[in-house]
């Protein structure tokens, strides 16, 4: 056994030899192939992912629909960078500025409006005298409004009037007669100056400068309009209260519209305990005035240049007697004499 033992080794290790010198130039060949491409690879630059593109570059000004293109807004683009303002620093500023520039217009538009009132104030209490129209019971008259040649329509009917008399206003008591400066004043500014916003509302730098200007010069003109046309309503409605007022007066002469009725009551002594009155007079409206809408209690009076009304009497009915003859026609409430009718 000791001697196939030791016969065996010699061929074993000369197995073990072999298979070694047999691996050896595969191993040699398979590392020779490896290395070229390392070293290209080591060599060559290693390709990377393309990076994404920053958020700003994706988002892109969208072009107007309905503005064609020039070349004027291809080589100046707009940009915010241009003007250092965000939108709302922008809309700040400008809602600010027209604000300031409102209430600057306004109160110097109404300025020189009063100032242009108060140079006419002689004519304005001559044309406009509210005192004579007072009636003895303290009530300031109503507001009488005409309208003249109206028509309305529908699909099967029309219908026209002459003239159409409306009470706009009613009676009410006043302790001291209204004048034209009650009227004429009312919603204008009497504060010349103006508070402005705080400092980080107020412009800071050039370009914001250049747009508080812009605002402040629009709010100024569309303060200066608003002023005057709160003139002209006030006008308006100082012309159709006294005209009103004046045309209730020619009405009740005529007896197309009652008077206003009030009551009095009076005593010596009113009062409590801890409140003691002496003449205590009461006063109140009764009867407001109304229009009066039988014709035949008219006495219409003739002005110059104007036709009179026209007197409608009553169509007979069977089995009475005929309408009596109406009365003489007046001239500025006087009846006519005998040589004249």
């Amino acid at each position: 056994m000791k001697r196939f033992v030791v016969a065996a080794i010699p061929l074993l290790v000369a197995s073990m030899a072999h298979a070694a010198e047999t691996q050896a130039p595969a191993a040699a060949s398979a590392q020779q192939a490896q290395t070229p491409a390392t070293a290209s690879s080591a060599s060559a630059p290693v390709a990377q992912a393309p990076a994404a593109p920053a958020p700003e570059a994706q988002a892109s000004t969208p072009a107007p629909e309905d503005q064609p293109v020039t070349l004027d807004s291809l080589l100046n683009p707009p940009s915010k960078a241009t003007t250092g303002l965000t939108d709302l620093r922008m809309q700040m500023l400008t809602e600010a500025g027209k604000t300031v520039g409102f209430r600057g217009g306004m109160a110097a538009r109404a300025r020189v409006l009063r100032d242009a009132l108060n140079a006419r104030a002689e004519n304005l209490d001559t044309i406009f005298q509210f005192s004579p129209l007072i009636n003895r019971n303290g009530t300031i008259p109503p507001v009488i409004v005409e309208a003249r040649e109206l028509s309305s329509f529908s699909p099967d009917q029309i219908r026209t009037a002459n003239r159409v008399y409306k009470i706009e206003k009613e009676e009410r008591f006043v302790s001291v007669p209204p004048t034209w400066r009650d009227y004429l004043f009312v919603g204008l500014p009497m504060k010349g100056g103006v508070d402005l916003p705080t400092f980080d509302t107020r412009p800071q730098n050039g370009n914001e400068e250049a747009v508080w200007r812009d605002a402040v010069k629009n709010g100024w003109s569309a303060g200066e309009q608003q002023a005057d046309a709160i003139l002209a309503a006030n006008f308006n409605r100082l012309t159709r209260d006294y005209t009103g007022m004046v045309r209730y007066s020619t009405l009740v002469q005529e007896g197309m519209i009652s008077t206003t009725r009030v009551a009095e009551s009076r005593q010596t002594v009113t009062g409590d305990g801890r409140q003691l009155m002496l003449g205590d007079t009461l006063r109140r409206v009764t009867s407001k005035a109304t229009f009066e809408t039988n014709p035949n209690k008219w006495s219409p009076t003739v002005n110059r240049g104007e036709q009179p009304a026209p007197k409608v009497a009553p169509v007979p009915q069977s089995g009475t007697a005929p309408a009596a003859k109406p009365p003489a026609t007046q001239i500025e409430g006087r009846p006519l004499g005998d040589d004249e009718k």
